[in-house]
């Protein structure tokens, strides 16, 4: 059983909300210029130098077993697949409409909690939060836009099946806590990058040329939201669990727009903080617990 949220863990998540929000804007800059199919590869391959020569520094070591199953199953699921399925949804479809798309994830992680673990069983104010810090995202973007939602349809089904592909590797990543996370997050990169080398059969290398920006946003995806990402994901998880890391899909929203109306000079939504009430109301009452009723028996002593 995992001990209640402190802190710490609310400032952890924070950051790692800061460290992901940042990844849409980066991810919708480089796949202007590059194949999604090279950028995912190349994001990927930065994570795995970084983490591999990290565990080779902490004098860790590769494992050894049947350990790589669930390293396998939350590199594909956690990883190579998301990535490829958002990159490529991202060509087409703007940051809002992909954003909505993914905070779905925690709905996918509680449905699959509740089904492969015991730890992590919701409850009435666990669907409640989930489902009004959801209305909140839908308010930060506009319930206009789901008017939309059958534009570019292929596209915005990928992004939705990266939705539920994090939300499944929330809960296989549990079964990685027995490993040092030097060596799990350097595992975790490696087997995404080979799982990923078939995706440079389809890229067209005529189209890999761009200039700074577009290569500091692969560099930046690589070192920031893939390789620390990694690290902070599986530190939230082995101290919270799955269903508390899937509170990120409420928070990375706004840190995307904030993102986008610093550095992009997008316009600030103007309902974006009757939206920020709503995201911070579901996710306080997402933690809340039902309070046990507790009957005293008189014995007449």
């Amino acid at each position: 059983m995992v001990s209640k949220p402190g802190f710490s863990d609310y400032a952890l998540l924070l950051f790692l909300a800061v460290v992901l929000g940042s990844n849409f804007m980066f991810i919708k800059i480089a796949v202007t210029a590059l194949p999604p199919g090279f950028f995912v590869f190349a994001r990927l391959v930065i994570a795995a130098l970084v983490l591999v020569a990290i565990m080779y520094l902490a004098e860790q070591s590769f494992p050894r077993g049947m350990i790589w199953v669930p390293i396998f199953g939350s590199a594909l699921f956690g990883y190579t697949l998301p990535f490829t399925l958002i990159s490529w949804g991202q060509e087409r479809v703007d940051s809002g409409i992909a954003s909505i798309l993914m905070a779905t994830m925690p709905l996918f992680t509680l449905a699959m909690a509740q089904i492969f673990t015991d730890d992590e069983k919701p409850n009435l104010y666990t669907i409640a939060g989930f489902v009004i810090a959801l209305v909140g995202v839908l308010l930060l973007f506009g319930f206009d836009k789901l008017a939309s939602l059958g534009d570019e349809s292929v596209r915005q089904y990928a992004i939705a099946f990266g939705a539920v592909s994090f939300g499944l590797n929330a809960i296989i990543t549990k079964q990685l806590t027995g490993l040092k996370w030097q060596t799990m997050t350097a595992s975790l990169m490696v087997v995404s990058v080979i799982l990923a080398l078939p995706l440079l059969y389809f890229v067209n290398w005529s189209e890999v040329s761009a200039g700074p920006l577009i290569w500091t946003s692969v560099v930046y995806t690589g070192l920031a939201p893939t390789a620390l990402g990694a690290v902070l994901i599986i530190l939230v998880v082995q101290r919270q669990g799955a269903s508390f890391l899937s509170q990120l899909n409420f928070i990375v929203p706004v840190v995307g727009v904030v993102c986008a109306v610093v550095f992009l000079k997008e316009d600030l939504p103007a309902n974006a903080a009757m939206a920020l009430l709503v995201i911070l109301c579901g996710v306080a009452i997402a933690r809340r617990r039902p309070t046990r009723k507790i009957v005293s028996i008189n014995k007449g002593v």
